[in-house]
């Protein structure tokens, strides 16, 4: 076997990490906290027994989110193969450590797995999940090169675990209703998730050329985006700071009101300053990033203060 065979043969070769990256743990892991914050704002609107009567549900749900959360991560990576050959080559798929036969044996799994353990806390919940799953795998296959219809769809598999884990806690109590701070929490993470979707959309403009995916940033132009990006990062801002002006939040809390704010509206306003700059997408990306996992913190920590704090 020549040298060239041999080099292609172990860029081939399976890589057991692989599994894991292509997963993204870090954004299942911090996405999970949305299913809890969901359970936690429902059970504050309508409290029925005590918080830590639903333990298990909590693991569940949040279990539930990881593995459907990563199925969807290692479909879109499928789709976008060649994509990722020019933006992100390091990735399992096109460096070639994960074979798509794999990856699409490993999405059966992690499906399968997810909806198990949703079914663990009810059934009308696993029929949200498996709704959820196809509503993901659209966007990966097709939906995604819509451009902002398929950013919409990213952002709102991110905050759906909001309002599922409220609609998780309804069933439960058989009362099935998601209640205003849900709705917030969900508008919330849905606009700076949409925001950092059009971001990313700027800095991928070379290799989304290749699925021909319409973003905003190609459609329109760079600072049409930046724009765009700001609106939803100020909405997002808005429905955020409702959260304690409508008294759903105490004031104690006033911290997580500042920091949260500040960083989206610096996430808004760093594009602007230059809408084709790779550096200022990046910062806004990068802040908008920060700023969903402020609001999240906030998110479980608002409901829970008072409870069991």
């Amino acid at each position: 076997m020549s040298q060239e065979q041999l080099s292609t043969a172990s860029e081939r070769r399976t890589d057991p990490k692989a599994f894991i990256s292509i997963l993204r743990p870090q954004n299942c892991v911090i996405g999970g906290l949305t299913v809890i914050a969901g359970i936690a704002i429902a059970y504050r609107m309508n409290p029925v027994g005590l918080l830590g009567d639903y333990a298990l549900n909590f693991l569940f749900g949040y279990i539930t989110y990881f593995f459907v959360a990563g199925g969807g991560n290692v479909v879109n990576d499928i789709f976008d193969i060649e994509v990722d050959r020019i933006n992100r080559p390091h990735r399992a798929l096109p460096s070639g450590r994960m074979t798509v036969r794999q990856a699409w044996a490993y999405v059966i799994l992690l499906s399968v797995m997810g909806v198990f353990f949703a079914w663990l806390n009810g059934i009308w919940g696993s029929v949200v999940v498996i709704v959820f799953l196809i509503v993901g795998y659209a966007y990966a296959s097709k939906v995604k090169e819509l451009g902002l219809a398929g950013n919409f769809l990213v952002a709102f598999s991110f905050a759906f675990g909001v309002i599922y884990g409220a609609f998780v806690y309804g069933e439960l109590v058989g009362a099935i209703m998601i209640p205003t701070p849900a709705w917030l929490f969900f508008i919330t993470a849905f606009m700076i998730l949409q925001a950092r979707e059009t971001i990313k959309g700027a800095e991928d403009v070379e290799g989304d050329r290749l699925r021909d995916v319409r973003t905003v940033a190609r459609v329109y132009g760079y600072k049409v985006a930046a724009l765009v990006a700001l609106v939803f990062n100020m909405i997002g801002v808005l429905c955020y700071v409702l959260i304690w002006v409508l008294g759903y939040a105490s004031w104690n809390l006033w911290p997580l009101l500042v920091l949260g704010a500040g960083v989206v509206i610096g996430a808004a306003v760093a594009p602007l300053t230059g809408p084709d700059n790779k550096k200022a997408l990046l910062i806004g990306s990068t802040l908008d990033k920060v700023g969903a996992v402020v609001g999240l913190i906030a998110f479980v920590i608002i409901p829970l203060y008072g409870v069991v704090l």
